[in-house]
């Protein structure tokens, strides 16, 4: 049986860690020598290449024409695919409820990299209006769907998160003291909500809130954006729906009453199923 080993409190099997460790020290689309993987896992290069075929043999790695060098294989990109189109599909039709209401930008976003991925938008017919393109990223600390997704984090993960991300100052309005932003998180987790009021963008305002799992853990965030002078004063209808909405995709999920730790998105009203 492969040997297990003990981090924390929690157990780990020694390989599986090992190769995650090689298709992580892949940065976007780049092209890897041995050597350079080795230098970044810091293991020596015969365990390395050992991992490396394996992941090869699997399709999670490709060598390069010559065989020098390796990237990240299409099996990687159809796992993930397999996992976000479960998730997009469910959260389209609540998604569209939500848009035809308000005539809004619609996100749906997850955590990954200490950063939101958009991996689905309904973008405003309004001439004038925010959106961020599928597959497009933005902080943690300055969007409404990050503060959503982060503020129902494990309190430990929660605290060391806040403690890595860079707080970078992108308004005048954006959170940059890490103080500050622990009690704003901890504000949204009692809310079940977060407002981004013009932190990310000057002119935009954004209201999100989590996608919770059976164990009462975010899987995601959805969120409705737009120029502030239209977005904040409708926050009252759009908070309430959203909240609705984000309660039945996390029930769908498994989430319940008895789902640990429970949230303020456990209180929100409920709608006609979509």
């Amino acid at each position: 049986m492969q040997a297990l080993e003990k981090i924390g409190d929690r157990y780990t099997v020694s390989a599986v860690s090992k190769a995650l460790d090689v298709l992580e020290a892949f940065r976007s689309s780049e092209e890897l020598s041995l050597a350079d993987i080795s230098e970044r896992v810091g293991l020596n290069k015969s365990r390395v290449f050992r991992l490396l075929h394996t992941l090869v043999e699997h399709g999670y790695v490709e060598r390069n024409w010559d065989g020098t060098r390796y990237l990240l294989g299409l099996k990687l990109l159809e796992r993930a695919a397999c996992v976000r189109m479960d998730l997009r599909q469910l959260t389209l039709p609540y998604m569209r409820l939500i848009h035809e209401r308000f005539n809004e930008t619609v996100n749906l976003g997850i955590l990954e990299n200490q950063q939101i991925i958009y991996i689905s938008t309904l973008e405003s017919s309004r001439p004038i209006r925010m959106a961020e393109g599928m597959g497009s990223r933005s902080p943690l600390h300055s969007t409404a769907l990050g503060k959503a997704i982060i503020a129902n984090l494990p309190e430990d993960d929660l605290r060391v998160l806040v403690s890595r991300i860079p707080l970078l100052k992108l308004t005048e309005r954006t959170i940059t003291d890490s103080n500050k932003l622990n009690d704003e998180l901890h504000k949204v987790r009692r809310k079940g909500y977060a407002f981004d009021n013009r932190e990310n963008d000057p002119e935009g305002f954004c209201i999100g809130a989590p996608i919770l799992d059976r164990r009462g853990q975010p899987v995601a965030a959805i969120s409705i954006s737009g120029p502030a002078d239209r977005v904040q004063g409708k926050s009252k209808e759009i908070v309430e729906l959203l909240l609705s909405v984000c309660r039945q995709i996390s029930e769908k999920l498994g989430f319940n009453e008895n789902s640990k730790p429970r949230r303020a998105l456990s209180n929100a009203i409920s709608l006609t199923s979509v």
